[in-house]
């Protein structure tokens, strides 16, 4: 994981914190990621929220130079988190303090997982074409709010709980607290505009803008 540009010590303390934490407590899918990215060359931008328009935000750092490498071959996967970045606002940390930035990198790192494995099989696909690997929007952001929740589930503190109910990712049910499918699919609907099989958008190639 390297840092672009001049951030200030608290806030890489904080992002350094959080991901040792979801090294830490998260499930053995988190633990996985977290060590992805403080192993590759990801990088981390936190930027005010305004220029961001979200908490945090994942994206390619050069889309035509990725394109480039799965052109000339098989691109590892941690090579892959490479092609990457996080940005995370810096209002995120300072209003939401580590939940609000456990939180940013545990849903952004789904992300850059899922998108490290397209530009993965991408580059693979001569090779293995039947492996390739290309969510729709709707898929990568169900299992960005999936994987929330279980975190969330996984720390077990009154906080972290009361926040997953409050966006639907949490429910109760028979008096037990787990991740709650349909508040998901709500609240993607509501806030994205996004349904299984009705409307699932742009495939992840397309997002991230790769010419395949």
């Amino acid at each position: 994981m390297k840092f672009e540009g001049d951030i200030p010590d608290r806030y890489r303390d904080s992002i350094e914190k959080a991901l040792q934490t979801i090294g830490a407590v998260g499930t053995d899918e988190q633990k996985m990621i977290a060590g992805l990215i403080l192993d590759s060359q990801m990088i981390v931008r936190a930027r005010p929220v305004k220029e961001l328009n979200a908490s945090g935000i994942t994206g390619l750092i050069d889309s035509a130079a990725t394109s480039e490498k799965i052109s000339q071959g098989a691109i590892s996967l941690i090579d892959a988190f490479g092609e990457i970045y996080i940005a995370i606002a810096y209002e995120t940390i300072d209003t939401g303090g580590q939940r609000g930035c456990e939180g940013t990198f545990v849903h952004e790192g789904r992300h850059v997982y899922d998108f490290a494995r397209v530009i993965a099989s991408y580059s693979d696909a001569a090779v293995n074409p039947l492996s390739v690997f290309d969510p729709t929007l709707f898929e990568l952001e169900w299992e960005a709010h999936r994987t929330s929740g279980e975190y969330m589930l996984a720390v077990n503190r009154p906080e972290y709980i009361e926040e997953g109910l409050g966006l639907m990712i949490l429910g109760r049910h028979s008096g037990k607290c787990c991740v709650d499918s349909a508040g998901i699919a709500q609240r993607l609907s509501s806030s994205y505009g996004l349904k299984r099989s009705i409307a699932e958008g742009p495939l992840t190639s397309e997002l991230l803008g790769l010419r395949i």
